[in-house]
């Protein structure tokens, strides 16, 4: 699996996904491919701070202060997430 931290991609939203927020978070519709995504509230996170323009060391970093999460983990979880985005389109870099 690609590392993201380490390799300083910058990646961001498909300006074709609409994303909508929900009490413990968020539905992604990929209205190109007719497909809907689910993410929970740390995923949700991700991809709001993808679309600040954030590179996924300063995600990581964010999730580590908000959630006291190990950094280790948190990149895990981060790369983890970025990769399933990446491949289904979602994300660009």
């Amino acid at each position: 699996m690609t590392d993201f931290a380490a390799v300083g991609v910058t990646l961001r939203p498909n300006p074709e996904v609409i994303c909508r927020h929900l009490d413990q978070g968020a539905v992604l519709v990929d209205v190109p491919a007719n497909r809907i995504f689910e993410l929970n509230g740390t995923g949700a996170t991700v991809w709001e701070l993808l679309g600040q323009g954030f590179d996924v060391e300063r995600i990581v970093s964010q999730l580590v202060q908000e959630f006291e999460v190990e950094p280790a983990c948190a990149r895990d979880e981060v790369n983890r997430l970025v990769v399933r985005l990446r491949a289904e389109g979602l994300i660009i870099s």
